[in-house]
C-alpha cells in the first residue's frame, strides 16, 4: 500500500499541472514548478511584461526557462511504470462497465474505449487500436487547434467590426459635414431671395 502511494505520488509529480499528462520537454520556472515547454508557451502566449507561474502566480519577468534534464529522465521511468488500481484511485480511472477493468485502448471505427476483454471480441478484432492516453493526447492537440483557428476568426471578426465601425463613423462626420455646409449655403440663398425681392 505504502509503495502503491510512492508510485501514484511519483506519477503526480511527473505531470504537467496544465495539460495534466506526463511532462513532456519538461521546464522549471523560478519559482520551481514544472510544466511542458509547450504548455507554458502556450499559456504565455498574449502576455508581454509579466509572465506569471498558472500554479502559484509568481511573476518570470523574462520568460526565464530553465530545462529540467533530469526530471526529463524521471518523466520517462514513471511513465513506463504500470498504473496500479486501488480504492483511492479507482475513481480516477475510467472502468469498463461490462468488465470492471480499466480501459487503456481506443478504438478509432467505433471512437469507444475498451478494457483488455472487450478488445478480444469480435466486434473489434480488426479494427485499428491505440492506447488511450495516446488517443486523448491527440483529441487534446486537434481541440487546441480548432480553438486557435476558433481565436483566429474571433480576431478577424472583431478586426472587420473596428474597420466597418470606423467606416461608419468616418462616413457619418462627411454626413454632417455636407449637412452644415447646405445649411450655411441654403441660410445664404434665403438671404440672397429676401435681399432681392426688397429691391
Amino acid at each position: 500500500m505504502a509503495f502503491s502511494a510512492s508510485l501514484a505520488e511519483r506519477q503526480s509529480e511527473a505531470s504537467c499541472p496544465l495539460c495534466l499528462d506526463y511532462l513532456r520537454d519538461p521546464v522549471t520556472l523560478a519559482c520551481g514548478h514544472n510544466f511542458c515547454v509547450s504548455c507554458i508557451q502556450q499559456r504565455w502566449v498574449d502576455l508581454q511584461d509579466i509572465f506569471p507561474c498558472p500554479v502559484c502566480l509568481h511573476h518570470c519577468p523574462d520568460r526565464n526557462l530553465k530545462r529540467n534534464n533530469q526530471l526529463c529522465h524521471i518523466t520517462d521511468i514513471v511513465n513506463q511504470l504500470p498504473i496500479r488500481v486501488n480504492k483511492r484511485n479507482q475513481q480516477e480511472l475510467k472502468l469498463c462497465e461490462k468488465h470492471q477493468e480499466v480501459v487503456d485502448m481506443f478504438c478509432k471505427e467505433d471512437s469507444e474505449l475498451l478494457c483488455p476483454q472487450c478488445r478480444t471480441t469480435p466486434d473489434h478484432q480488426d479494427h485499428y487500436l491505440i492506447p488511450s492516453e495516446r488517443a486523448a493526447a491527440s483529441q487534446r492537440k486537434k481541440l487546441r487547434s480548432s480553438m486557435e483557428l476558433l481565436k483566429r476568426k474571433i480576431e478577424t471578426t472583431e478586426t472587420d467590426c473596428k474597420k466597418q465601425i470606423s467606416k461608419f463613423l468616418e462616413e457619418s462626420r462627411k454626413v454632417e459635414n455636407q449637412k452644415t455646409e447646405l445649411g450655411s449655403e441654403f441660410k445664404k440663398l434665403i438671404f440672397f431671395e429676401k435681399g432681392t425681392f426688397c429691391k
